[in-house]
Parts: structure tokens; sequence; C-alpha cells
């Protein structure tokens, strides 16, 4: 399959709730409030100019459809629908979607919804008109997964079921445009892709859809966990999957100190959940740069080996696991996010508010109250656990100047592989720097990317020191001089 947008791809995911969220900031605002007509759907069409001189070209709607009321926690989680192929009034109406969609297109913006195939709402209208599309146990009940008791799990063994799951996508591609033909979505993020219980559902319906929609490119992105996980949904058809172990890199090796600046855990220290790490043994012994340098390593000689062009996408913010900002501290995020930008088989992910330095996880049950996506404090020896913050609206970073900063440094990290051919399909090639000190504190990464136009050297210090290193022939400009600050990232042509 020739690759056409995907490799140029940058993915921002978008909760309308929060995105849309315009109650009054204080009490002065609330005495003066008139009220807003226009619904989220409507607000963001309106607004898409503004995102795409962010350099956004793929958005991501998290589930659009009406969500159900049976056994809802909170306010409702978009994962647990009613019906498949309605939009929630609270974001709007299927038209506003289509409208929306239609002028991304000529934006030359791709959109992707959310799809929650492993299960539906507890009130779906399926649950009355076919039961036989759902896991019932022995006693005859509808089960859900883990505690996830807002939902009802669907019965992939079931023919039915299979194919009215293959019409609730084709539905959203086939959405017609003003001149009556197709003009739906350009593709999936598709909720818990491995936890389905029959994959050979994949097998038969992506194929079908890629057939039937074959003139344009599509993207299936899987939310799974575990590189084998991902392995084995390439095969099946997709052509995008979550990395989840790149971000545990950072839930792993990162904390702040109590000002919420980063903190680069050492082999000596062993905060929460971290010995659980499969590189922890990597770790300890060369550094987080070898930890990186062995996740990144396994990819190289994994991913050339799916059936067709595949990418991971690879994120410090996603609506589950909460902000990278609040959980990591500021310094670590950007030197994180410059990283992956620059590397292999990569389409970079964000989620709504990022850009801005939002510190609270947006709502998915909650419209406020703590998650368990929290952060890890150090202070001398100590470490503590503090927990996040679910928020239906935005906390940015407190003044405009720095909300206006982070925004250009997102702005110009997009705009800098847009530029490079090679950041985007060159290959990628390890450099041998000569970090100095002890194996176990290394934190320098440095790598190539090279194409037959181009090629791309670039140097990232992982950790909270500065570093040096010896081998410095091999750059130009500041890393001649053989220190790395502490979080910096730089690259040579």
């Amino acid at each position: 399959m020739k690759t056409t947008w995907l490799s140029n791809a940058y993915i921002y995911q978008i909760n309308l709730r929060s995105l849309c969220f315009r109650e009054p900031r204080n009490a002065i605002e609330a005495l003066n409030e008139t009220g807003i007509d226009s619904s989220p759907l409507d607000y963001l069409c309106d607004n898409l100019d503004a995102l795409k001189t962010l350099g956004v070209n793929v958005l991501h709607l998290m589930p659009p459809f009406e969500m159900g009321l049976l056994h809802r926690k909170g306010i409702g989680s978009p994962y647990a629908a009613r019906n498949y192929t309605a939009v929630d009034p609270e974001y709007g109406t299927i038209e506003q979607l289509k409208a929306l969609i239609q002028k991304a297109h000529q934006l030359d913006l791709k959109v992707i919804i959310g799809m929650v195939p492993n299960h539906t709402s507890r009130d779906n209208v399926w649950i009355e008109s076919n039961p036989e599309y759902y896991v019932h146990n022995d006693q005859g009940d509808i089960i859900y997964d883990l505690d996830w008791s807002d939902t009802a799990k669907l019965d992939y063994t079931n023919p039915g079921l299979r194919n009215a799951m293959m019409d609730v996508y084709d539905f959203w591609l086939s959405l017609p445009g003003p001149n009556g033909l197709p003009d739906g979505v350009d593709g999936f993020r598709i909720d818990m892709a491995h936890f389905i219980n029959d994959r050979t559902f994949w097998d038969d319906t992506i194929p079908r859809l890629r057939q039937k929609h074959a003139d344009k490119e599509l993207l299936f992105l899987a939310e799974c966990y575990g590189i084998d996980n991902s392995m084995d949904l390439f095969q099946r058809g997709f052509n995008a999957s979550y990395d989840d172990a790149f971000y545990k890199m950072l839930e792993h090796y990162y904390g702040t100190d109590p000002e919420g600046q980063s903190i680069t855990f050492s082999p000596d220290f062993h905060p929460e959940n971290t010995t659980h790490s499969p590189f922890w043994s990597v770790f300890e012994k060369g550094g987080l740069s070898a930890a990186v340098r062995q996740l990144l390593t396994d990819y190289e000689a994994l991913l050339p080996t799916a059936p067709h062009p595949v990418f991971m996408a690879r994120y410090a913010d996603n609506h589950d696991e909460g902000r990278g900002i609040y959980r990591f501290g500021l310094p670590a995020v950007q030197a994180m996010t410059q990283l992956l930008f620059a590397t292999n088989h990569c389409i970079p992910f964000q989620l709504t508010g990022q850009e801005f330095g939002a510190a609270n996880r947006p709502s998915i049950h909650n419209r406020f109250g703590l998650c368990d996506k929290g952060r890890q404090v150090v202070s001398g020896s100590n470490i503590a656990r503090q927990e996040g913050i679910e928020f239906e609206g935005n906390s940015f970073v407190r003044t405009h100047a720095a909300r206006q900063e982070l925004m250009q440094f997102y702005r110009t990290l997009i705009a800098w592989r847009k530029a490079h051919s090679a950041l985007q399909t060159g290959t990628f090639h390890w450099l041998e720097i000569d970090e100095e000190g002890p194996a176990p504190g290394h934190t320098l990464l440095a790598f190539e990317r090279r194409d037959e136009k181009e090629s791309i050297r670039c140097i990232v210090n992982l950790g909270h020191a500065p570093k040096r290193f010896r081998n410095t022939t091999l750059f130009t400009g500041e890393p001649q001089r053989g220190t790395i600050p502490p979080f910096a990232f730089f690259s040579c042509t």
C-alpha cells in the first residue's frame, strides 16, 4: 500500500466537552452571562482555521455517539455508546458533524473518530433488538469487562454482530457530502482493539472497508497495549497502533520535585511500578538512554516485518493517561516530545490543550474529581504519590506569555517535521557518541534520520543534569562543545 498522508500525519485528539467548555470563569462573568446557542460541533467547525495554523492535519474526535443512561457513571462516558449511528445531543447533530467533516476536508484536514468495538452501553439499542450480539454468563446475564460496569460486552463470534459492526464503520466512511457522494471520515481510532473476543473480525472487515473505499487511504489506529498485540493487529490490517511502551518510559522513569520540575529516576531509586518495566534490567546497566534505545531498536527490528507500512502513535498526553506536564514536568515532556517527533514509524499524537500546558485530565466520567493518573513527587530520598485531577474545563500554564511560548514550541516542532522528508520516511541509524560518566547514569541519545535528499542528526538529553560526550565531530553547532544541557534537544543537517 502506497503511503500518501500517513507518514506526515499529526493527530490532534479532541474531547468536545473539554474543548468547548465555556462556563463563566468567575462571578462577574456569571452575572453578565447571556448564554451560547452554538453546539460544540458548530464551535469546532467555526474554529478549524485556528487549529490548522498550529499545524494540525488530522482531527481525532473522541466517540461522538449518543451516550447510554443506564448505569451511567457521573456525566456519562463517550465510551459507552447507546447508538453507534447517532450523535449525542450534548455535542450537536449528525448534520453538524457532516458539516465539520466537509469543512475539514476543504482545509485539507483529515478526520478520524473514536470507535468502541468491545462494548456498548447497558441500554444500547441492540440490547432489546439483538441480545444475541452480546456475551452472556452462565446465568444468562450480559457481562462487562474489568470495572466497566456501564458497558455490555459484544460477542464477535456472532455473525449478525459482525455484519452489523461492519455496517457501522461503513456508515461513517460513507457519510454523504453536498454533492451526494461519500465524504465521510478518513479512519478510526479503535478503542481496545485487541480486547474483542474474536480478532478474526478485523481480518474480514478491514480489507472489505478498504476495498469499498479504495478512493482514499484509511487510517485504522488501534488502541492496544503491548508490542505483541500491535504486531498481531498489523497482520490483521491495522496500519497504526498506540505506542504505550514509549509513554511508559515517562511513567516509569520520571517524577517531579515539589515545585513540579522534572526529575529523572536513577537505577538506585525504586519508585512505584518502575521495576515492572520490561526494560528495567537494561536501565540498571545502561541508564535511561539504554532503555529508550532498546525500545526503539526493538521496533526497528519488528515493524518492517508487517505486511504493509505501519506506524506507532506516540504521545506525552492522551485522554486516558492524564497530562504529562502535571505527571512528569514540562522539561521531560518537551524532551520526550522532541524525541518522538524525530523517531521512525511515528505518528505524533496530541491531546487538546497540550499545546497550552493543560494540567488536568479532561472529563471522561466526572465534571471534577480525583483520578488515578497522578505523579510521583521526589523530595530528598522520599517519594510521595499525588493524585491527578479530572476536570471538564481546562487548567493551563498560568500566564499568557507562558502559553504563547508553549504553543510556539509545538508549532515549530510540527513545522520542522513537516519540512523534512527524512523525518517522515527516512531510515533510522544510531550514532555512538561516547557519553562520559558511569553507564547506569547515561541519559544521552543520538541518531540520524536519512533519505535520498538529506540527513538529520539529532541528540537529546533525557535527564535533569547536564551531560558531556566525546564524539563531538558528529555534530555542528552547539553540540560541538560536548555538553548537552538538561532536557535539551539539538539537530543538524
